[in-house]
């Protein structure tokens, strides 16, 4: 009987150390997993963070206790990049960026008061409370402290439907676990974003980015990340591009222009479905002005991919606004090569407020964000076209014109084309001025606003811009209930509607009216009679159907 020979064959398996081995471990396991030798996560689609894409590392958050949450966190980092389809890169690194590094640091002082090391089981609803205190009570603006919640319960989730958040076991995260509505009426403490900069604002804007350019050009060396920041603000301020658009800025962005030779174009995308925006930019060989430099955002890019080009070759990146970094920062190391993002953007943008000392009216420091600059572009572009909302919305970029009113402010001369022109007084005529269902007018037909076609006026809501108009303190109780309709019936009558076209009547009543009645000793008068238009409405404004009969 022939002897069977014994099986040679190596399986290269169990030659492998598991120390070495940087698995991503399978879901249905729950066990713990090892420390990665390279807890490093890369996102490759995301610009220049030492390679070729953007990393985040996990080194600085291993060694403080928590490492069992730290791992489970970069495996689950790990796991979502195999289908970025479902949720885009930046997506993923914002849960990391803002959800994972500021609870990190909670879990830091956590930790402390325990005296113990954290797993996922501390990972409770007590402790989501308790940091969501600790939020509440930094310094962070409110809406900053919602979206890093969010963001760290995004992350959770997917922990959890990853499997590397087994100790909450089989329940609903959203009505078993996390609190409900922990930032309660955030769209209304938004506010909309920032406010355009003021003329005030935008004139000591100008004049510090001028002063910081400047030496910018005499440079050779590379630029650092605050100089990159100074670049960004100035095309931003000269163009009105977002954010995004202005970070992932290629070396390809610029290009001649088809039909003018006094034009470069620039073609950036949009954060969303990378759908394109073109901008023209103005080519002018001459940059020395009798005012200083004058900045040409065309030359100024050419000059940025100019000074950092050895740093784009060796990280083989095609973004605009790459360098290395001096300092370390939230998931990236000293002297890396990097490229500006969301919170380093902000970190060198209150370096430049503060280098400039930039204040607004009241001697307060500036809020500045690339959105105030786009915003303030909008606005410029509104005026000068004389007020067309189309002309506006193309230079935007937008579709149609809705969109317009998140950005759009009347100007301070606006506001004050939209203050009470007519006359108060406190007697009511002697003659027989016709009323009207805010006050009187001394003409309805051939008066300042009327048609002078033969018919009345009745352009309710124009009487406060009209010379003719004449308010009495017999009309005070008129006055007031429609003042009150449109305070009740703004939802019914549409909230953009009701600011362009209502809200300045309250500003007016109560800025204007109430102050000329006050000084005529009136004021008594005036809280009676606002007080029975409130409880006690005149039969003209129940509600603001009045308005559906003026022009």
């Amino acid at each position: 009987m022939a002897r069977q020979r014994k099986n040679l064959t190596i399986n290269k398996d169990k030659l492998k150390k598991t120390s070495v081995v940087e698995p991503t471990i399978v879901a249905a396991q729950n066990q713990e997993s090892v420390r990665p030798l390279n807890p490093v996560v890369n996102y490759p689609s995301l610009g220049s963070k030492g390679g070729n894409g953007s990393n985040f590392d996990f080194t600085s958050y291993y060694g403080k206790g928590y490492d069992d949450i730290t791992n489970r966190a970069f495996y689950t980092a790990k796991a979502l990049l195999k289908n970025t389809d479902a949720l885009t890169e930046e997506t993923q690194r914002g849960y990391l960026k803002s959800g994972f590094t500021y609870f990190a640091e909670y879990l830091a002082l956590f930790r402390c008061a325990t005296g113990q090391d954290l797993t996922q089981a501390d990972i409770t609803p007590e402790l989501i409370e308790q940091y969501l205190l600790h939020l509440k009570g930094s310094e962070l603006a409110f809406v900053s402290q919602k979206e890093i919640y969010s963001k760290l319960k995004s992350l959770l989730t997917r922990m959890k439907e990853k499997g590397y958040w087994s100790a909450v076991g089989d329940i609903n995260l959203n009505s078993d676990f996390f609190p409900k509505n922990p930032f309660p009426n955030s769209n209304k403490r938004g506010g909309g974003g920032q406010k355009p900069l003021t003329e005030h604002e935008k004139r000591q804007v100008v004049v510090a980015l001028k002063q910081a350019i400047k030496p910018i050009y005499n440079k050779i060396e590379p630029l650092t990340g605050y100089e990159l920041t100074v670049c960004l603000l100035s095309i931003a301020m000269k163009t009105g591009i977002n954010t995004y658009p202005l970070l992932n800025m290629t070396t390809e962005a610029l290009s001649d222009h088809p039909l003018k030779e006094s034009r470069k174009l620039l073609t950036v995308f949009k954060k969303r479905g990378n759908a394109t925006q073109l901008h023209n930019l103005r080519k002018s060989e001459e940059l020395e002005v009798a005012q200083g430099i004058k900045l040409d955002v065309a030359y100024l890019i050419e000059a940025i991919i100019e000074r950092n080009a050895h740093i784009r070759k060796a990280t083989n990146s095609d973004v605009v606004f790459v360098y290395e970094a001096t300092s370390g920062g939230k998931g990236t190391k000293k002297d890396t090569a990097t490229s500006l993002e969301k919170h380093s953007l902000e970190y060198h943008i209150n370096k430049f407020i503060k280098q400039y000392d930039l204040k607004d009216e009241d001697g307060r420091t500036m809020k500045l964000n690339v959105s105030r600059f786009r915003k303030t572009f909008i606005n410029g572009i509104y005026d000068l076209s004389g007020e067309s909302l189309l002309i506006a919305a193309q230079q935007a970029k937008h579709s149609g014109t809705g969109t317009l009113d998140h950005y759009l402010q009347a100007p301070e001369q606006s506001k004050r084309n939209l203050g009470l022109m007519g006359e108060i007084r406190v007697k009511e005529l002697t003659s027989a001025e016709p009323s009207v269902p805010v006050g009187h007018c001394k003409d309805p037909k051939h008066g300042d606003k009327a048609p002078k076609d033969g018919t009345f006026c009745n352009d309710f809501l124009g009487c406060f811009r009209c010379k003719s108009f004449v308010i009495t303190g017999d009309d005070l109780y008129k006055l007031f209930s429609f003042y009150w309709a449109i305070i009740r019936n703004r939802d019914e009558f549409g909230r953009k509607d009701w600011k362009r076209h209502l809200k300045h009547v309250l500003r007016i009543v109560d800025e204007e009216v109430v102050p000329e009645f006050a000084k005529l000793g009136q004021l008594q008068r005036v809280a009676a009679e606002k007080e029975r238009a409130r409880t006690d409405p005149h039969p003209y404004w129940q509600n603001l159907d009045m308005l559906k009969v003026t022009k």
